[in-house]
């Protein structure tokens, strides 16, 4: 039989039965359909990383608690070694050109009868430079407040709008944790930063958020040089560190300096493994799928039993047999293939959307490995899955199969 012939065989014979192979489809459609979109969200978050983590702006290095044996993003689970006093002695160096120590803690802000969450964030003057932002009323925290600990705070714009409407907050008082802090400055529309809605950060003065956190150290430190390498940074800023926290020559770290080049590196290699451990369990799916595939063409070569036999009683070859069968399977799989791609295209751009509206800054991104890898997958499911219930076919017996009710 030429190709035409065994497509148009194919075709008539899955039109047949529209319900079963609409359902035998359904598998292959939902496991290529969570392969691309868990591929391209991961591809997205990607992105959005890179972007947030470049829009602090260029050469800066950051030093989080814990050794570099445990890598970035642990810090939350390290032993806490920083402190402010460290953050001043990197500042004092004729070198540094910006630094950064930072406490971040989620809190209610309490003024005029309201009650409102934000994120209380401790930090220092620095903190406008390095994220570009301006204050739209009254004024930024100043390095007397940071070592005065004054009890003075910067609002975001949004949760100074929500505790006061449109009066002037400047010269209000506002309660963190029960302590009251005189308002020093509203922050222009800033919008989302991270992870965080930056409109509704409380900005107080590093020291001051150790205070009334009962902190004795701080959760990063943020800084710039004059440096042209960004390696000779780190490792001044290690002889620095060193030296305050007593580490003989040889021994470990208990902070891990880094430049963001390296937190973007680990961030993508974070986002990939996640990547690859979702497409895993979602590829568990298309397993499914191809187990019923099997499964309906062993029931269509037992239906087709005496079919098959009159084709082989009038000189139809084995091998012919053989190809029709998986030429069945692999439009069977195929189809479902390119239903499943078109899907997981779809999901991904309404996923996007949806995160969008929490989060602002990412975009739309389709992986193209995940549709090449799911309709090579699918295909090749077709061909794996549809063989054996081929070959039977193509072995019965054209005398047996006759005789077959």
């Amino acid at each position: 039989m030429h190709i035409r012939d065994l497509l148009k065989s194919a075709l008539d014979s899955l039109g047949r039965n529209k319900g079963r192979t609409a359902l035998t489809m359904l598998g292959i459609v939902i496991g290529i359909t969570s392969v691309i979109l868990v591929l391209s969200i991961a591809e997205a978050a990607q992105r959005y990383i890179v972007n947030t983590v470049n829009s602090f702006g260029t050469g800066l290095i950051i030093v989080q608690n814990g050794p570099p044996t445990q890598g970035a993003f642990t810090a939350a689970f390290s032993e806490e070694s920083l402190t402010y006093a460290d953050a001043r002695a990197i500042q004092q160096k004729t070198w540094s050109s910006q630094v950064v120590a930072s406490i971040e803690q989620t809190d209610k802000l309490v003024a005029n009868g309201l009650e409102r969450d934000g994120k209380v964030s401790g930090t220092m003057p620095d903190e406008i430079k390095f994220y570009n932002i301006k204050t739209a009323k009254g004024v930024f925290v100043s390095q007397e407040d940071v070592d005065a600990r004054s009890r003075v705070t910067v609002l975001g714009s949004e949760i100074a709008k929500d505790v006061f409407g449109d009066d002037d907050s400047v010269g209000k008082t506002v309660k963190i944790n029960r302590q009251n802090f005189r308002v020093i400055g509203v922050m222009e529309q800033t919008g989302t930063r991270g992870m965080d809605n930056v409109d509704r950060n409380i900005y107080i003065p590093v020291t001051a958020a150790m205070d009334i956190y009962n902190k004795k150290y701080v959760q990063a430190v943020i800084i710039k040089t004059n440096f042209a390498s960004v390696t000779e940074g780190i490792r001044n800023i290690q002889d620095v560190l060193r030296s305050r926290h007593n580490i003989d020559l040889g021994a470990e770290d208990d902070f891990n300096a880094m430049s963001q080049e390296e937190l973007v590196k680990t961030a993508t290699q974070i986002t990939d493994i996640l990547g690859m451990l979702l497409s895993a369990i979602a590829a568990i799916s298309l397993l499914v799928g191809g187990i019923g595939i099997m499964n309906i063409m062993y029931v269509s070569v037992t239906e087709r039993t005496r079919e098959i036999g009159l084709r082989k009683a009038l000189g139809a070859r084995s091998k012919d047999v053989l190809t029709q069968f998986l030429i069945e399977s692999i439009v069977l799989t195929g189809t479902g293939g390119l239903i499943g791609v078109f899907c997981g295209v779809a999901f991904s751009w309404l996923a996007i959307i949806v995160i969008s509206n929490f989060q602002s800054g990412w975009s739309f991104a389709i992986s193209t490995t995940g549709m090449a890898l799911g309709f090579f997958v699918s295909t090749t499911i077709g061909v794996v899955f549809g063989y054996a219930p081929a070959r039977k076919a193509s072995r019965l017996s054209p005398i047996e199969a006759l005789r077959k009710e």
